[in-house]
């Protein structure tokens, strides 16, 4: 067979052959056809089937191909002679032919060029002929070709070196009277004849090979392509059977190529989309619309069902049409487009829900409302808002939804961080997932979960986590598989409601404050009032009366009253009440035994400790317990109880109640704190003016044998020391007024150094005695006195021994007066305890007149001046002086002194005291 009966392209493929034989492989004849590597390996078997290549393989999957000398000609063209009518018939049918023909003599001149030549490159051969051809290159032909300048150079390179045969491809660029084309440059050096020296061109026309060679890389690549793109790529004829698929579709359907070819396109659809796809292809087809897309659920296999979306066209197969896809697996996105779907939806619930926070002030409302916002949401089975007990180590089911009837608002579940979900959600501050409750290896199920079947949850706390309100959940009976927006919303509705839980906080912190200070003006009010009568009454009694009916009668308390203790038993009695207290004090006892479950109410705590206690919400105080069926009859929420104390002495105790919670903190437990002082300064100083005035005392005389050997002291007890006058100033303090002979001085002074109550001595002029000014700070026997409006009428220490006679009114607790002596000093005798009828003499009733209408202070002043010897001459104590011993300022005793001698004078210089003074 020769090489004229082969193909064209078989041709072409040969001719990349040279005469050397020189092996070439598979990949570099592809490189230079331009086709891919399983076309051009047809091309060579097939010539090699026709004896024109032989071929061998070269390691594992390599081979190699050569042309063998059997095929191979030795005759180098321009050999021989030929005769005229063979040349001129050469030359005709060289015209004729496809190739492009140029013969160049030894200098390359142009010696002959065919038509085919002339029309290639737009030139006229007798213009062309005889002329240089490196000339005509870089003249004429160069502007016809693109990439001109590497189509010079390699040209003129083969006239350079004239000794080797040259091969490449050129475009020929289009013009008026050329066309576009391919041309493939053969040349090679002539070497016998009339041209010896020369040069032979052929310029092939390639054209159609590389048109062919494009489309076929072009399939190639598109066959590639479509199999490797992810999606499913499918092809049917008219009859709806499948005629081409690619990997993808294959993968998608889990069918083999083998059983999709030729099968119906039902097989993995219904047939309804079949007359659906065929109706779209058609109206893309007549051009009613330019693409369609359907979607439709994808059968596999297994049997499962995918859901996909399909952009289908028309697909001609000869004759007839068909219609060729590209399905798409849409699962994904479904649930994309759903979980935004629900995203959306949970963003809209969570401002829905925090709108309603804003207007709700019902906190219980709201969070059942969140509550059955998580589970429609959510489509959970349960949820619940569980508030933290710091006290009980639980949390509280307050609201929930999905659970028994009786469940919310009563059940507990631990708060211990291995006990539940909920504790352990406190526990690690985080969000908590739980897949399979019964698997769960964090904590255990607590009855709340498992008596309602729930295998999965999220749940978070309300608040921060240092200070959590409690926690929120979802649970479902179901294996939920949540995800992180899930955790996000669920946290989102935790968070909103925190902010409504802490508003609340803040407005009910708002409110009891406003109320508090409505409270406390009142009080402030009610104080002033208590103080300006407490000053006006006479009695006891009526200052008791007047304190409780001035604070029963305020908005902010429900009722008031006063008691005292009872020795015998130990219990409280009341003395006084207002606001209808009688009632509910009848069906309680109050103890101060601190054995007895009765005293741990405000009331026995008060008298025990004697400052003021306070109960801010009896309903969670666990100490009521032994009044708690009494308690919930009435409104009571809060109490206070104020023990009435002056000095050492306890006058009662004054209980107030309110019904508030929080009631009596702040500056509010402070007023009140204050007005015990203030009822049992004023109750004393009614007691002190009824002693004083009373025609009836009874007079104590007792004797301490060996003071100074008791108080230990190595001092002569020489002299005579006489404790003359005493002057109550502020804090339970006394100015003890004086004299001692010269031989008792020192152990005067011994006695100050060695007892803590005898602060200092100040000496003042004197004759044959020193007068001395003492001051004593608590002394624990003149102050029971003074409460009980008694007084030290004399006390002298002589010989070593001490005698002291004091006077208390009659009716007043002489036992607690000789028990505070006794216990002062335990070597104390009581030589006399007698009545006396007071003498009214004309300075008593001056006395009593003065004591009537002098204040504590100015007669505290007057008395101080006149026995630190401000009125001898020469003065013995400056005012500065007198005022430093009352430690107070000197314009403030200038005050009082003033004060107090004008109602002096008032007192003795007026008609009848009718213009007396009552500053």
């Amino acid at each position: 067979m020769t090489s004229r009966s082969l193909t064209e392209a078989l041709r072409e493929t040969l001719a990349l052959f040279d005469e050397a034989g020189i092996p070439r492989t598979t990949t570099e004849l592809a490189d230079d056809l331009e086709l891919g590597r399983r076309s051009t390996y047809e091309r060579l078997e097939r010539l090699v089937e026709r004896g024109e290549l032989e071929t061998k393989r070269v390691g594992a999957s390599a081979r190699v191909w050569w042309r063998p000398p059997s095929a191979r000609t030795d005759r180098p063209l321009g050999s021989g002679d030929w005769p005229v009518e063979a040349e001129s018939l050469l030359a005709a049918a060289l015209d004729r032919t496809d190739i492009g023909v140029f013969v160049l003599d030894e200098s390359f001149n142009v010696a002959w060029l065919n038509e085919t030549a002339e029309r290639y490159f737009d030139l006229d051969r007798e213009r062309v002929l005889g002329r240089n051809k490196r000339r005509l290159v870089e003249t004429d032909i160069a502007s016809a070709v693109d990439d001109a300048t590497a189509f010079v150079d390699t040209v003129l390179a083969t006239y350079d070196d004239n000794t080797y045969a040259e091969r490449f491809e050129c475009r020929v660029t289009a013009e008026e009277e050329r066309e576009p084309r391919w041309l493939e440059h053969r040349s090679e050096p002539i070497e016998t004849g009339a041209y010896a020296g020369g040069r032979i061109e052929l310029y092939h026309d390639v054209t159609d090979r590389k048109q062919r060679a494009s489309r076929e890389r072009e399939l190639e690549q598109y066959e590639r392509l479509v199999e490797t793109v992810p999606d499913g790529v499918y092809a049917v004829d008219e009859d709806a059977r499948f005629v081409a698929v690619n990997d993808g579709f294959c993968e998608l359907t889990g069918y083999d190529r083998d059983e999709l070819l030729g099968a119906h396109a039902t097989t993995v659809h219904d047939a309804e989309i079949t007359t659906r796809a065929e109706s779209l292809a058609e109206e893309i087809a007549t051009g009613e619309r330019g693409s369609a897309t359907i979607e439709l659920d994808l059968q596999t296999d297994g049997g499962a069902t995918v859901p996909c979306e399909s952009r289908l066209a028309p697909f001609p197969l000869g004759e007839t049409d068909g219609r060729c896809g590209v399905v798409r697996d849409v699962s994904d996105r479904i649930e994309r487009e759903r979980t935004l779907r629900r995203r959306i939806r949970q963003q809209e619930v969570v401002a829905d829900l925090g709108q309603r926070a804003l207007e709700s002030r019902d906190l219980d409302e709201l969070l059942a409302d969140a509550a059955d916002l998580l589970t429609t949401t959510l489509e959970t089975d349960y949820s619940k808002a569980l508030v933290l007990d710091r006290t009980a180590d639980e949390l509280r089911l307050r609201q929930g939804s999905g659970w028994d009837p009786n469940v919310v608002g009563t059940t507990t579940v631990s708060a211990i961080e291995d006990e539940s979900q909920a504790a352990y959600t406190l526990a690690s501050g985080d969000p908590v997932l739980v897949d399979d409750l019964d698997s769960e290896s964090r904590f255990s199920g607590p009855d709340l979960l498992t008596d309602h079947d729930v295998t999965s949850g999220i749940s978070v706390i309300i608040g921060s986590s240092e200070d959590p309100w409690g926690v929120l959940g979802v649970h479902d009976t179901d294996h939920r598989a949540f995800s992180e927006h899930d955790v996000a919303f669920v946290q989102s509705v935790a968070n909103v409601l925190a902010t409504a839980i802490d508003r609340n906080d803040r407005e009910r912190e708002l409110k009891r404050q406003h109320e508090q200070l409505a409270a406390l003006d009142s009080l402030n009010g009610v104080v002033r009032d208590i103080i300006d009568e407490a000053i006006d009454r006479s009695t006891r009694e009526e200052i008791e009366r007047s304190v409780c009916e001035h604070l029963a009668a305020t908005d902010s308390y429900l009722f008031a009253w006063i008691g005292d203790v009872d020795a015998a038993d130990q219990t409280v009695n009341v003395r006084t009440e207002a606001g209808g207290v009688a009632e509910y004090l009848e069906g309680i006892a109050i103890s101060v035994d601190p054995d007895d479950e009765r005293s741990g109410g405000a009331t026995g705590r008060a008298v025990r400790k004697r400052e003021i206690q306070t109960t801010q919400d009896i309903r969670d105080d666990s100490r009521y317990e032994p009044w708690r069926g009494h308690l919930e009859e009435y409104e009571i929420r809060s109490s206070a109880a104020i023990p009435i104390v002056h000095e050492e002495t306890i006058y009662g105790v004054l209980s107030v109640y309110a019904d508030r919670p929080n009631a009596f903190d702040g500056r509010e437990r402070a007023v009140l704190g204050q007005l015990g002082d203030v009822i049992g300064h004023a109750i004393a100083s009614t007691e002190r003016k009824r002693a004083l005035m009373s025609d009836d005392v009874v007079e104590l005389d007792f004797r301490i044998r060996d003071l100074l050997d008791e108080l230990d002291l190595d001092v002569p007890s020489a002299g005579r020391i006489t404790l003359d006058h005493t002057v109550p100033i502020e804090d339970d303090e006394f100015l003890v007024y004086g004299s001692a002979t010269p031989d008792a001085i020192d152990g005067l002074e011994a006695i100050v150094e060695t007892l803590p109550h005898w602060k200092a001595v100040t000496y003042r002029g004197g004759d044959a005695a020193t007068r001395f000014e003492l001051r004593l700070s608590e002394p624990p026997v003149l102050s029971t006195v003074a409460s009980l409006g008694g007084s030290v009428e004399s006390a002298v220490i002589e010989g070593g021994d001490y005698r002291m006679t004091i006077h208390v009114a009659s009716g007043a607790k002489v036992r607690q007066v000789v028990n505070v002596v006794q216990d002062a000093y335990p070597t104390a005798e009581l030589l006399k305890h007698r009545q006396l009828e007071r003498r009214q003499d004309t300075t008593d009733r001056a006395r009593h007149a003065l004591t009537a209408v002098l204040t504590d202070r100015q007669r505290s002043a007057l008395e101080a001046a006149y026995h630190a010897g401000y009125y001898e001459w020469p003065r013995d104590a400056s005012g500065e002086e007198v005022a430093e011993s009352l430690e107070i300022a000197p314009p403030t005793f200038n005050q009082h002194l003033r004060k107090a001698q004008r109602k002096v004078f008032d007192s003795l210089l007026s008609r009848s005291g009718q213009n007396r003074s009552t500053e």
